[in-house]
């Protein structure tokens, strides 16, 4: 890596984390005002019915959504989950803190994050070789399945995205939307098209001299008013 290349990276890193910490003393998602904005725009085409939303990878995003969605005076229930457990006792508890325990459910299933399994090393391997194989990955992957029910809005925003993706296909409503978060990933980017309708958000960068603008993709299986909905985006 040239000197010019790290001097960037640790510039980026630096910034990321300024960022990072600045958002949750604002109470924000690790998100783009443009990303909050979609996300927003989505909820409110659901608002004249109780909303029912699944969420890989729990966060600030969770109580941010959930705050807006009280605040709007609109009735949902909201299931999120996540493997790392120091994470989701923190979420757990600002979940708990907020009063909103009634609306928003939060899970754990543990598993090894991928950077710390044999094998993972300053140059990652081909893509696939950490795909979930162990019983917590495949119990977090599959896990909406469980609920046996549809959810209007999926977001898959955590670990083994393709695979959950190939899960939120599964229990989204055909009314309902799935949002995939970084979708600027080229690894993430495997059975989009499946999705009658489906396209690509530029959403704006996170940080300067960051390599891929960030991008959310939204799909749609059967709700063509919902999808144009966000055309403006």
């Amino acid at each position: 890596m040239s000197f010019l290349r790290r001097l960037r990276q640790k510039y980026y890193n630096n910034y990321f984390y300024l960022r990072m910490w600045l958002h949750n003393l604002l109470g924000l998602p690790a998100q783009t005002n443009k990303e909050r904005q979609l996300l927003k725009a989505i909820f409110n085409q659901f608002k004249s019915k109780k909303i029912r939303v699944f969420e890989w990878g729990c966060g600030l995003s969770t109580l941010y959504y959930s705050k807006y969605l009280k605040a709007s005076g609109v009735d949902f229930e909201w299931h999120a989950i996540d493997n790392n457990k120091v994470w989701y006792e923190k979420v757990v508890s600002k979940i708990k803190g907020s009063n909103y325990q009634d609306n928003v459910r939060i899970y754990l299933k543990e598993f090894v994050p991928f950077w710390n399994k044999p094998g993972w090393g300053v140059i990652p391997p081909l893509c696939g070789a950490f795909s979930p194989k162990e019983e917590g990955e495949l119990a977090y992957v599959n896990f909406p399945r469980t609920f046996n029910d549809k959810f209007d809005i999926v977001v898959i925003d955590a670990r083994f995205r393709r695979h959950c993706f190939e899960v939120a296909r599964q229990v989204v409503a055909s009314s309902g939307i799935v949002v995939l978060h970084d979708a600027q990933k080229p690894h993430y980017q495997v059975g989009l098209e499946k999705f009658p309708y489906q396209r690509f958000i530029n959403s704006g960068a996170w940080a300067p001299f960051q390599e891929l603008p960030n991008k959310v993709w939204v799909g749609v299986i059967d709700n063509k008013r919902l999808f144009d909905s966000l055309s403006y985006f």
